[in-house]
């Protein structure tokens, strides 16, 4: 009881147990356009021209997508999704700790076979390895060899390989202290589930001598009827060649070794006294075993090993899966062999010399962090030997990289920079700069531990079955709990499908990686939200939809980012309709909160007012549909909006769709009709979200006085801000960092996803947009305004405060938040957050 009170509390101060970094800290623009636009724009080319080299500039090279829909979970059953996430965050640790490895939690809402392997397979271009935690079986063995065949990646069950690794290696050393051979042994496992009839398997291919495996109706023969499936049938013709009928108790006497893998409390003291001389007795249900520890050494056992961290002998999968995918992923493996899987299992045996080898000294110790090396090296050089390597390794700096990361951290394997300089006065491109930045950090994003593994009593707190299972039913009984418990309250999930990637175009979902880690670093920065990066390998509507939904238990938000126009529309709106929480298209809302926001200021300094103006829009994509639809609902009443055909007015045929057919109903009240040197004429303002150089000395010169200029598009904006600043232009706005004003999406997004996480609003709706664009507005002071500027410096620290403050306060107004907090503290927090470094729980 006081170790599941004490996982609780913990999980709670710390918003779970897990966060994300930046590899690469952010201290100026120069930083900022190496990880981020421009210099990342070579990374993403780099990868679209050979899209291996995601490998090199990503962070896939270290990260694992860990992924289970809570079907079978520590002996709880089908926990659902969401109640598995306390168990994958614990998960997640094990590997940072033990591995240095990048696990992302993906609790998936889905128990359908089929529609989970598609789910995994298109977000597969985010990972560079795939661990299946917890799902039951026999779906569990279907779902593993699709996944082997749908993707070039390595695909480990932990309840399956992980285990079956572990308790080989202990089996090995307690048949060697025992003195008796595996090919003369009689073994029951009792169990056959995941873990059991993966053992079975390996079991029969290493030339057992006698097995029987058992579940809830007894012994699994050939032609059993009762209680069969698919998997149950396979081993009946493998198994139990004696054709043993009956209960647990009636097929184990005489048996060398019985192996629980099933529920607590099945296997009685007296059954184990009917064994073979020196009986061996992994009793390893969770969270109680078969068979109490010292009740089984009471009664004879030679050796008894558990699942119970408090335990002599702990056999846990957590022994065997870092080390095994550190090897997996650093020789760039594409598949996982059986020989890989035996090469775990010598690494763990052997790492308990003989002279240490003792009856209640058969395996390694959890904290030994002298292990996950030596399981690395060994599975680098089979991956190797075996061919199935994306790249040359050599094993021993594999173990001595990580041995170097376990006891020094993670400067000590940071490469030293290769950017050489022929003379002191050639300085590298930003390109070249990026490119040698993230192939250094092998990306820019990372998973942080926030409580890592120290010692067993923290362990045993933690990632115990103790210490996960009162998580995962509180949140079951009231799902809100994963706010408390979890990463969930301050997590946001980075989607995209690359089909519109910054002035790229559709690059597709690898090479638009690296945008989405800068992306993520952002949100670390400016908001302190924790952002995972998600490319999916499709740019079909509903399955992006789908796969969205499925992962969202683990987000406190969706940020969609580079989805073309006009698919981007209707994902955007589905997702709002399905999902209770946040749902944010950057690329369309980002860039109209910032419009908005240089609207206000440029309008005061022209002395116009905004229920009186007209405006031309020019462009009819996702950025250009929204900035319309939020100047509409600030009270600009005149916008006409123009495309390559011209003007869009109710009526017209050529080139409409249902997205400019909604907003030629909502815009163009005098339904002008021509191009846009025609319809510009006596314009207020004007914004660009086009193509360059569609704006002209000329058009400027027949707008009204004191004309508004946002040439916003990117690189090469619609007009240069000297040339409509000679037309008249009274002030000029554009995308660029290398200009005054410029409209960056990273003043918006940050600070309304803080104040919308703090909230836990259910969605990001036209009010809350309005309040951070005035926020922003505001940031700009009079002094400045004379000056020509209308929208503060991207790296203003002060702005994000103010927009989070505001944007929660407009969701509680707007009966959008979950909870009511005061906006005072939200604004005090998130700027002690970004100047001290200090995010509290509010």
């Amino acid at each position: 009881m006081a170790v599941a009170k004490k996982s609780l509390e913990l999980r709670k101060k710390y918003r779970g147990l897990i966060g994300v970094h930046s590899k690469v800290p952010i201290k100026d623009n120069s930083v900022l356009s190496l990880v981020y636009t421009p210099g990342v724009g070579s990374c993403c080319l780099a990868i679209a021209e050979n899209p291996a080299d995601s490998f090199r500039y990503t962070m896939r090279a270290n990260t694992v997508g860990l992924v289970s829909n809570g079907t079978a979970v520590f002996g709880m059953g089908n926990v659902g999704a969401k109640a598995s996430i306390p168990m994958l965050e614990g998960v997640s640790v094990f590997f940072k700790t033990f591995a240095g490895i990048d696990a992302i939690p993906l609790a998936v809402n889905s128990a359908d076979p089929d529609d989970f392997v598609e789910i995994v397979r298109v977000m597969a271009p985010t990972m560079g390895g795939i661990c299946l935690e917890d799902i039951a079986s026999p779906d569990c063995f279907a779902i593993v060899e699709r996944l082997q065949r749908a993707v070039r990646l390595p695909v480990f069950h932990n309840d399956q390989h992980g285990s079956a690794i572990v308790i080989l290696a202990a089996l090995a050393n307690s048949l060697k202290l025992a003195g008796k051979k595996l090919e003369n042994c009689k073994i029951v496992i009792n169990g056959a589930g995941a873990a059991g009839v993966a053992l079975a398997r390996r079991l029969v291919r290493l030339g057992i001598g006698e097995l029987i495996v058992c579940d809830q109706a007894g012994a699994i023969y050939r032609h059993r009827t009762a209680n069969m499936n698919w998997v149950k049938s396979e081993l009946s013709f493998v198994t139990n060649e004696s054709h043993a009928k009956g209960t647990l108790e009636e097929v184990l006497p005489g048996a060398d070794v019985f192996i629980g893998l099933s529920v607590g409390n099945v296997l009685s003291p007296e059954w184990i006294k009917k064994m073979a001389v020196k009986p061996i007795i992994f009793a390893l249900a969770l969270p109680e075993p078969e068979i109490d520890y010292l009740a089984a050494r009471k009664t004879g056992a030679f050796i008894v090993a558990t699942g119970k961290v408090n335990h002599p002998n702990y056999l846990t999968s957590s022994l065997a899966f870092p080390g095994f995918f550190r090897g997996a992923l650093d020789a760039a493996a594409w598949r996982i062999t059986r020989s890989m899987e035996m090469a775990a299992v010598t690494a763990i045996q052997e790492h308990v010399p003989d002279n240490l080898l003792s009856e209640v000294n058969i395996i390694p110790r959890l904290i030994d962090f002298s292990l996950a090396p030596e399981i690395a090296r060994q599975v680098a050089m089979t991956a190797v030997s075996e061919k199935v390597n994306r790249k040359e390794v050599d094993p021993d700096k594999v173990r001595d990289k990580l041995l170097r990361y376990v006891y020094e951290g993670e400067l000590a394997i940071l490469p030293a920079s290769t950017r050489r300089k022929k003379r002191a006065e050639v300085v590298p491109s930003i390109d070249e700069q990026s490119l040698e930045l993230h192939k250094r950090y092998m990306g820019v994003v990372g998973i942080e531990a926030k409580i890592p593994v120290k010692d067993i009593h923290l362990a045993s707190i933690l990632y115990s079955a103790a210490g996960v299972s009162d998580s995962s039913k509180l949140i079951m009984n009231d799902q809100d709990k994963l706010y408390d418990l979890t990463v969930k309250s301050n997590l946001v999930a980075v989607v995209s499908d690359g089909s519109a990637v910054l002035g790229l175009g559709n690059i597709g979902p690898r090479a638009a990686l690296p945008v989405m880690e800068g992306k993520s670093i952002l949100f670390k920065t400016f908001g302190g939200v924790e952002a995972l990066p998600i490319c999916l390998d499709t740019q079909d509507v509903n399955e992006i939809v789908r796969v969205v939904e499925a992962i969202s238990p683990v987000f406190g938000g969706i940020n969609l980012e580079d989805i073309s126009a006009p698919r981007c529309f209707e994902i955007e709106k589905i997702l709002r309709q399905k999902l209770d929480i946040p749902v944010f298209h950057d690329d369309q809302h980002g860039t109209a909160v910032i419009a908005l926001a240089g609207m206000i200021n440029a309008l005061k300094l022209a002395g116009k007012d905004a229920d009186k103006i007209k405006v031309v829009v020019n462009g009819a994509g996702a950025g250009a549909t929204a900035v319309t639809k939020l100047l509409l609902s600030a009270g600009i009443k005149n916008i006409i909006m123009c495309d390559t055909v011209g003007s869009i007015y109710d009526g017209r045929q050529e080139r409409m769709n249902p997205y400019k057919q909604e907003m030629a109903l909502l815009t163009n009240p005098d339904k002008l009709r021509g191009k846009l040197a025609k319809v510009i004429k006596n314009a207020d303002a004007f914004v660009g979200l086009s193509k360059p150089e569609t704006l002209t000395v000329a058009m400027i010169k027949t707008m009204a006085a004191n004309p508004i200029v946002f040439a916003l598009a990117n690189p090469i904006p619609e007009i240069m801000p000297d040339e409509a600043l000679a037309a008249g232009a009274k002030v000029v706005a554009t995308g660029r960092s290398d200009f005054p004003n410029q409209v960056n999406n990273s003043l918006a997004f940050p600070g309304i996803f803080r104040g919308a996480l703090d909230v836990r609003a259910r969605q990001i709706d036209d009010r809350m947009k309005i309040a951070a664009a005035h926020a922003i507005a505001a940031m700009v002071t009079e002094e400045d305004m004379a000056k020509g500027t209308i929208i503060p410096s991207a790296m203003n620290l002060a702005v994000p405060p103010q927009v989070a403050a505001a944007v929660a306060k407009a969701a509680m107004e707007g009966k959008m938040a979950r909870r009511q907090l005061d906006p005072e503290d939200i604004r005090n927090n998130t700027h002690d957050y970004l100047y001290e470094g200090i995010l509290r729980i509010l």
